[in-house]
């Protein structure tokens, strides 16, 4: 079993991170009108938050746990260099990548498909939750589908 304090302040930051870099992975394949945008950052939080309270192994629900705490909120939030899409898409990958690789070094098998299956559900929850009042095409775009298989192969999850 693994545990917080098997990891570093600044790894324990990076997985914090990793859910929401999940869903702006999805976010910036295909920006959406303001009103998709919304719905996508909600699917992102109210995932955490039912997932908060399902049964979950330890690992998983100390991390969850986290997010009810202010501070710990605060160093969730990832930050940019640069304001293009492209580059806000390269931060973020580059978040699930590091994300993978602290799992794969520290946490059990079982420990790490069960975070990185949940972040890769994070981002399949924001791409279902876009479009504009439920009009306009597909539910998830032909973007937002590539970007979920690059998530996945991100993550190491198959799907």
């Amino acid at each position: 079993m693994t545990s917080k304090v098997d990891f570093t302040t600044e790894e324990w930051t990076q997985l914090l991170q990793a859910p929401s870099a999940a869903g702006i992975y999805v976010m910036m394949s295909d920006p959406s009108f303001i009103v998709g945008s919304i719905k996508e950052v909600f699917a992102v939080s109210s995932n955490i938050i039912k997932k908060a309270n399902a049964d979950n192994g330890e690992l998983l629900s100390a991390l969850l746990a986290d997010f009810q705490q202010k501070e710990m909120l605060k160093q969730a939030q990832i930050k940019f260099e640069k304001n293009n899409i492209d580059a806000i898409k390269n931060t973020v990958a580059d978040a699930l990548k590091k994300t993978s690789q602290i799992l794969e070094q520290k946490a059990t098998i079982d420990e790490r498909e069960e975070i990185t299956g949940w972040l890769y559900d994070v981002s399949v929850k924001t791409a279902n939750a876009g479009g504009f009042l439920g009009f306009g095409g597909t539910r998830v775009s032909e973007n937002e589908t590539a970007a979920l298989q690059e998530i996945a192969g991100h993550l190491g999850v198959t799907v």
